[in-house]
């Protein structure tokens, strides 16, 4: 073996010791603020429980593998911490209507409706996910929060007064897309991206960039920007 493969070896075995001391910090955190509040301790063990013998990338790779067209909804998940600090940056309160383009196994939407009380819809396109989640929605009880399976391109954000986007792997056709569907958004609407700023993406005035801020994500550490639709 060479001596830049040993080197290389190391330096994969640096980065993913480091993820996993944040992800077990983060859990630590997630326990302390946020499990003292019974009803989300047990929506989030429920999540736990539930793919505790298939992960969500397991499912998500799974469902996306043969549709080579949409490898680019790669799966990801925002840490609570973090999720917590965007909300206040964006001054979520319980008169909002959230809308989180990309739910995934909608812990985002459980959290926001726990925390905020605000209303929540998660649109995912895994069959999976969505079947999961409505299943812990009826089986707790919980009202406010929704959960649709669709491609979030076609999906009526009309009601919307929040739209959050985690997609940091999105293609640039893809965003493109996305700007001319948050056309139809209301003026005010604000939209929540991760990495990049939708103004970078049009020439036309549709959006104002209100904040960036750099936050923690489990892979490392991106900008955040919140955004208001003119």
């Amino acid at each position: 073996m060479e001596w830049k493969d040993v080197k290389e070896y190391f330096t994969l075995m640096g980065i993913n010791l480091l993820v996993k001391g944040r992800n077990f910090k983060e859990y630590l955190k997630v326990l302390y603020r946020y499990y003292r509040k019974p009803a989300f301790a047990k929506v989030d063990g429920s999540l736990v429980l539930m793919y505790l013998f298939d992960n969500p990338f397991s499912i998500s790779r799974r469902y996306f593998i043969h549709r080579p067209h949409q490898q680019e909804f790669t799966y990801g998940e925002t840490p609570l911490t973090t999720l917590e600090l965007i909300s206040k940056e964006a001054r979520l309160t319980s008169e909002d209507i959230v809308y989180d383009l990309g739910a995934g196994r909608g812990r985002n939407c459980f959290w926001w409706k726990s925390f905020i009380g605000c209303k929540v819809v998660g649109v995912e396109m895994v069959p999976d996910f969505v079947i999961r989640a409505k299943r812990i929605q009826r089986k707790l009880g919980l009202e406010g929060v929704e959960f649709i399976q669709e491609d979030f391109l076609k999906t009526d954000l009309s009601q919307a007064t929040v739209i959050y986007l985690y997609g940091t792997c999105l293609e640039d056709e893809t965003i493109q897309k996305l700007i001319t569907h948050f056309k139809t958004l209301k003026p005010g609407t604000r939209i929540i991206t991760v990495s990049y700023a939708l103004s970078d993406y049009t020439k036309e005035p549709l959006f104002e960039t209100m904040k960036c801020f750099p936050s923690r994500f489990t892979w490392g550490e991106a900008d955040v920007y919140i955004q208001i639709k003119k």
